[in-house]
């Protein structure tokens, strides 16, 4: 891997500028990884910012009372050096841990003002809605995020997990620098639809799903028998044929890995990099050694050969996905 200075990248048009991998805080929230404890969370939050992570993305929703802001800021308590937070409004846990959607514009105020306690900070950088209420016009929970901005709460604003359509309501009630979206080599189609609206914006994509929680770090093998407790069970890329597909994708990057002296983690962040529609991957670890192997990433540059060949096997991949499907 190349060892030169980590280029910072911009998000849209704002003066932000964060590293290409940014820490996906939720498997530190302990709601859906198995084996989440406080001290290797905050090692794992420390590593990423001693390899060279400044971006951060949360939720005041990842935990079911703020675990994952609790261990965030815990550890930038002690780092003295800057960093970008972002965080998601309009979603929390009910004392019964059933997940709540609620984007009323109270609630996402609500939200936001404790986000600022939870972090102990004055101002969040970036203030996103976490995915549009169905029970609440879109532009009534944008007003409000726009709201949040002018009065100083948050820099600039984003959204999650939006269509083309819901993109743009939001956008013109409430101007957004970035949209998070789920991307990765077995599902890339999220993000086809808003790609020229994006580009013609100046909105940034922070990736997340990057390594569909683990499945394609390539460590899984086809026989490996899951927890009955572990909660990717009830994704379906996890089961019967689709699962047996994206081992199919993994053993030719595993090839591909082996030939660049990378693993395969590296590999497909490095990939989903170079991808014209994204500009942050967010890679989420519980442990140290995850999030250590992942930012290596950041220095691995793929030549157009292998570009070109990782770009035939994704298109293989669905095109044989969608012959099954």
């Amino acid at each position: 891997m190349q060892d030169e200075p980590l280029q910072l990248v911009p998000i849209g048009n704002s003066d932000l500028r964060v590293s290409p991998i940014g820490f996906g805080c939720w498997p530190i929230s302990g709601v859906s990884s198995l084996g989440v404890t406080t001290p290797a969370s905050e090692q794992t939050v420390r590593a990423a910012l001693e390899s060279g992570i400044n971006f951060f993305d949360s939720a005041y929703s990842y935990g079911y009372t703020g675990e994952a802001d609790a261990v965030l800021a815990r550890v930038l308590k002690s780092w003295s050096h800057p960093v970008v937070i972002a965080n998601k409004v309009g979603m929390y846990y009910a004392p019964s841990h059933e997940r709540i959607v609620d984007g009323r514009p109270q609630t996402l105020v609500r939200h936001a003002e404790e986000l600022l306690r939870r972090l102990g900070i004055e101002q969040l950088d970036l203030l996103y809605l976490h995915q549009p209420d169905p029970q609440v016009p879109l532009a009534e929970s944008a007003g409000a995020v726009a709201e949040l901005v002018r009065r100083g709460t948050a820099r600039y604003a984003g959204v999650c997990n939006v269509t083309l359509e819901q993109l743009q309501v939001f956008h013109r009630e409430c101007p957004v620098i970035m949209a998070q979206m789920p991307f990765n080599m077995l599902q890339p189609e999220s993000l086809r639809p808003l790609e020229s609206y994006l580009q013609l914006e100046g909105i940034a994509v922070a990736a997340y799903w990057v390594l569909m929680k683990g499945l394609l770090a390539g460590k899984m093998t086809r026989e490996h028998v899951f927890d009955p407790a572990d909660r990717r069970l009830t994704y379906p890329i996890y089961q019967g044929t689709a699962w047996q597909r994206a081992h199919d994708l993994i053993d030719e990057l595993r090839e591909i890995a082996g030939q660049l002296g990378c693993t395969v983690a590296q590999l497909v962040i490095a990939w989903t990099l170079a991808q014209p529609a994204v500009d942050v991957a967010l890679c989420g670890a519980k442990r140290p050694e995850q999030i250590r192997e992942t930012a290596q990433a950041m220095k691995l540059k793929l030549e157009a050969t292998v570009l070109e060949r990782l770009e035939r096997l994704v298109a293989r991949c669905r095109s044989n996905t969608s012959a099954q499907d």
